[in-house]
């Protein structure tokens, strides 16, 4: 087995005036200790021009003896991406390919089926990357190399080195290749490390030490003379890619501010991570500035609250200082909340991040966007300043002073370059402010054609203009090509869902990592050639024999589901419309697990869930694909003829004439449903009881801090607050937990089931709507988001997301793990047309699908974690308990295909309801990983009398116990 890297890897290079954060390896296994170090790192920086490679090798070891799982997290600035991503298999490194992303995560998750893991780089919202790494063997070393190139601002080139360990092996080296002056080191991790003149205008500084530590950061200062120009070219067949690099005298004119400004000040949980000292000192500036002004408070987390209008007199604003100073950060973020002042224009304060939330405002004045956080979503930021106006401010690289300068002042901008055909492609198209610097690439046919940079202080107002020429002579060996592509996609990312596509081709050109290109690494040639991904250069030959010759199957998707839910609506029809006759006497007492005797028979063993996994889903898949075999073989007229059959029925009022129940519906009560009370043993509960809601949310943030990565302690306090009917506090702890990590679909799928039970839809559709967006994969996604449509009353939306679940191509190891999800689906079609056929448009469903068919009793559960085993218990009033062993009960209860390894569902339906008590139970068999997720979350819903008259819904979300757990009680209901 090789080493899976899951590498979301987390950049962030700021200036030397930022706070430094390095790689962080972070062991999922709380002993763990200090099993994992950094026992090696190789650092090469080489900087041409204004544009710096830099290539990081890191080595880990695993002391220990046992096989360990850790994510590694380190963070890249605004504009600057991972181009070069490579791991060791066998003891050599290979290099990562392009590939979109959704393709290289159903590859990397169907590999791990196989037990063999690929490395998987990705980035997620914002300009952040994370990983998971595993395994890290016992005793063994993995290998990650990580490659990028930078523009350089400011003509500074800066990287952290802020590690609290010794590192064992530690090699650095910069070179910087054909700089007119010698360059200066601001700062530097060693006294020893000196650049010196080797020859020419190459100039080289190195060091190798051992179990050392280094004191500073590298910080290299690379002087420019004013007014100068470079250019670079980078030949491309018969064409150039080229890059010009300007420092033009900085010019600019006093700018008005308004008299009343509106300040919107982001705090969610993550605003705990931005430098809020550094923006009280930009506001301070800006204050300054004006003596005399109006500010309207805006508080922003996952809503808005307005919080006070304070009059300045003189630049005191030492009344808004102190409100700003003891705000409480909580809650995740929704931009699209803030509402509009009557002011004059907007401040925002925000690491853009809308992470509960869509992320547009509609403020309809100029915001001026200013971030100070690591992790921020720059181009988010940038989109909001440009549409109203306003500007776009970066505190990790921009000090508080030239910050300030840039906002109180209308500073020059780069407005483009003069019509010239000898150029095309160039970006930045758009505006860009000077700051000392400007630079702009594109694509020539022509070495020798000139470049004419227009500057003016608004668009189309030219104020002055630059010739540059390009160089002639020998072209540079520097990845110019890499720079015109991020500066290109940049743009293009300001207006993503426009370019998407663009975006994906270019990127994966380029080997370029976006929000919908990821780099993979797979371990043999057979894989790539498997699932259709040209292999790095050194494979590329064998994979071209391979695929020439036709050695090896490439993986097949399940193109859709349609014809095994057709098979399935007509087992669900003869179901339905079966007579059961239960026994009127008699107990039906719990069956037996499968046992194996071990030895003399003194020790019983459970039947494994990986053994019954196997068992279910071949037996699964070879009864599926019997039933399709046989549908497909049917005679065409006989299965259109019954289609039309079923189309002919008469509807009223939403039940079909055939299948009302004989029932009289008016001498019906409704069914009460029970549930079990929430509880919660964390010590972090000791307190709350008793107390009031204010005392208890001062008790959560006291506790906060010690679990304030924890995802179940929100959920548990969240969960508090929701049965103390506090429904608004409740929302912002849970929405805390979007903030604890980066497109984290278990973490999402745990706050979804949370809203839903607390009807609060339009947050749920929301979060669904992510997770579909970050796994189209998976058909649990389209069922999730499709239900939440119908909880928001969107229900043309809901069917036909619904129906799109039965359309969609699956890889054969998602279909396998899914294979009777089918029967889940159909039900919920046919429950949503039963209920509002004269809202809907049914032209796009197959007729074959469509029967009302109402039961008496529906349960079902899901969960938000993969590899996950939880099975469904519903025992009936004559005692007979349905699930995987009894699958179909005597009194016509009905429990779907067990699923084992995915995230569900599972359901039970019963036509007509026994009268006595029902029990619902769970058994959690376990799970096969580790995540920060934290334990498996559940939700069930119970539904009396569903799709007919007088429908009950009583939703339950809870968190399982440790895994073996049998008989975990979820409700009771009595007919």
């Amino acid at each position: 087995m090789i080493s899976a890297f899951r590498l979301t890897c987390l950049f962030l290079f700021t200036t030397a005036a930022a706070m430094a954060q390095m790689p962080v390896m972070k062991i999922k296994s709380p002993d763990a200790g200090q099993s994992v170090i950094l026992s090696s790192l190789k650092v090469d920086v080489q900087v041409t021009g204004n544009i710096a490679t830099t290539v990081m090798t890191m080595q880990f070891r695993n002391n220990s003896n046992r096989v360990l799982e850790g994510e590694l997290t380190f963070p890249l600035p605004e504009g600057v991406t991972v181009s070069r991503y490579a791991l060791d298999i066998n003891g050599r490194m290979r290099e990562a390919v392009p590939v979109e992303k959704a393709k290289a995560t159903e590859t990397f998750e169907s590999i791990e089926q196989r037990r063999v893991d690929p490395g998987l780089l990705e980035k997620t919202e914002g300009n952040n990357f994370r990983t998971r790494v595993y395994p890290l063997p016992p005793n063994g070393i993995r290998t990650i190399l990580i490659g990028y190139e930078e523009e350089l601002k400011g003509q500074r080139y800066h990287l952290p080195l802020d590690y609290k360990e010794s590192i064992p092996s530690f090699d650095l080296k910069a070179t910087v290749w054909e700089s007119l002056a010698k360059p200066e080191l601001e700062e530097k991790p060693d006294g020893s490390f000196a650049f010196r003149n080797t020859s020419g205008h190459t100039y080289i500084a190195d060091i190798h030490k051992t179990n050392f530590q280094p004191g500073n950061a590298l910080t290299i200062h690379l002087p420019k003379q004013a007014d100068m120009v470079e250019s670079l070219l980078q030949k491309a067949g018969s064409s150039y890619y080229f890059l010009v690099n300007a420092y033009p005298k900085a010019q600019s004119r006093p700018r008005n501010w308004g008299n009343h400004i509106g300040l919107i000040w982001d705090v969610s949980l993550s605003g705990l991570k931005r430098d809020t000292k550094k923006e009280l000192a930009l506001l301070d500036e800006i204050i300054g500035e004006k003596q005399n002004l109006t500010i309207s408070l805006g508080l922003l987390n996952n809503r808005f609250t307005p919080a006070g209008t304070f009059t300045i007199t003189k630049g005191d604003w030492s009344a808004l200082k102190k409100v700003l100073e003891n705000v409480v950060y909580d809650g995740g973020t929704n931009l699209s909340a803030a509402r509009p002042f009557a002011v004059d224009e907007y401040l925002l304060f925000s690491d853009g991040l809308s992470s509960f939330g869509a992320p547009d405002m509609k403020l309809f004045k100029p915001v001026h966007c200013i971030t100070s956080a690591p992790r921020a979503d720059y181009s988010n930021l940038k989109l909001a300043a440009a549409q109203s106006g306003g500007q776009f401010i970066n505190l990790q690289t921009l000090s508080v002073k030239n910050a300030a300068e840039q906002l109180n002042k209308e500073v020059l901008h780069l407005i483009g370059i003069r019509q010239n055909s000898a150029l095309r492609e160039v970006y930045p198209s758009l505006p860009v402010p000077l700051d000392g610097h400007v630079s702009i690439a594109g694509i020539t046919d022509d070495a020798a054609a000139s470049v004419t940079l227009l500057y003016g202080y608004r668009p189309g107002a030219v104020a002055s203009e630059q010739t540059v020429q390009l160089k002639t002579g020998e072209p540079t060996m520097v990845n110019v090509h890499r720079i015109w592509a991020q500066k290109k996609i940049a743009e293009m990312d300001v207006r993503y869902e426009q370019h998407k596509e663009e975006i994906s081709q270019l990127s994966r050109q380029f080997g370029i990592v976006t929000r919908n290109t990821s780099l993979i690494v797979l371990e043999t040639v057979h894989d790539y050639v498997r699932y259709d991904i040209a292999p790095p250069a050194e494979l590329r030959e064998e994979y071209d024999r391979l695929v020439k010759q036709q050695l090896i199957a490439k993986e097949t998707k399940v193109n859709d589901l349609l014809q095994k839910a057709v098979t399935m609506a007509t087992e669900l029809k003869s179901w339905w419309n079966q007579a059961f006759k239960p026994a009127k006497s008699g107990k039906h007492f719990p069956h037996p697990d499968s046992v194996v005797i071990v030895g003399n028979g003194n020790h019983v063993m459970r039947e494994t869930a990986q053994l019954r996994r196997q068992q279910n889903a071949a037996a699964a898949e070879m009864k599926m694909e019997e039933s399709v075999a046989a549908s497909v073989a049917a005679p065409r007229a006989e299965r259109e003829a019954s289609a039309d059959r079923l189309a002919d029925q008469v509807m009223i009022r939403g039940v079909a004439s055939g299948y009302i129940n004989t029932d009289k519906t008016k001498d019906r009560q409704k069914v009460a449903i029970e549930t079990a009370a929430f509880k919660s043993d964390q010590v972090y509960m000791k307190g709350l009881e008793g107390a009031t809601p204010a005392a208890a949310y001062q008790h959560y943030l006291s506790q906060r801090d010690a679990y304030s990565t924890t995802p179940r302690f929100y959920f548990d306090i969240a969960s508090w607050f929701y049965e103390a009917n506090r429904k608004d506090t409740a929302l912002t702890i849970l929405s805390s937990i979007a903030e604890l990590d980066q497109e984290n679909a278990e973490l999402y799928k745990m706050m979804a089931y949370k809203l839903k039970e607390n009807k609060q839809y339009e947050e749920e559709i929301f979060v669904t709507r992510k997770i579909l967006e970050w796994r189209p994969m998976d058909p649990q996604s389209y069922r999730d988001y499709a239900l939440a449509l119908e909880d928001g009353c969107y229900y043309q939306q809901a069917l036909d997301t619904l129906y799109s679940t039965l359309l969609q191509s699956y890889t054969r190891e998602a279909s396998q793990r899914d294979a009777g999800i089918e029967e889940i689906i159909i039900t919920e079609i046919n429950h949503l047309i039963t209920l509002h056929k004269r809202r809907l448009n049914l032209a796009k469903i197959d007729k074959r699908l469509i029967a009302s068919m109402p039961v008496e009793v529906r349960v079902v559960i899901n969960w938000n974690k993969k590899n996950t085993d939880i099975d469904l218990w519903i025992t009936d009033p004559s005692g007979e308990k349905c699930f995987y062993s009894n699958p179909r009960t005597e009194a016509g209860g009905r429990i779907s295909n067990d699923f084992t390894d995915g995230y569900g569902p599972e359901q039970f339906i019963l036509k007509k309801a026994l009268k006595g008590r029902y029990t619902i139970e769970t058994n959690f068999f376990g799970e096969s990983q580790v995540t920060i997720t934290g334990p498996t979350t559940v939700m069930a819903e119970i539904y009396t009398r569903y799709a007919g008259g007088e429908e009950n819904r009583k939703v339950i979300t809870m968190q399982m116990p440790a895994a073996g757990k049998e008989g975990v009680f979820i409700g009771a209901f009595s007919f």
